[in-house]
């Protein structure tokens, strides 16, 4: 299920929503994180990601 609304966050604050979420910027990754879990780094670098399917 895609989210209506986007929503994002950036590396080291807690994740707003449990799901999958993708890298934003020139190389793309997932990762699967829950609730409260700190957003991680994506090689080595702090970046932003967004929610592409709610879990």
């Amino acid at each position: 299920m895609i989210p209506h609304t986007s929503i994002s966050a950036v590396t080291g604050l807690p994740c707003p929503e449990s799901g999958i979420w993708e890298s934003m910027g020139n190389f793309r990754t997932t990762v699967t994180l829950f609730k409260g879990e700190p957003m991680p780094e994506y090689c080595g670098m702090k970046i932003k990601w967004r929610l592409i399917q709610v879990c």
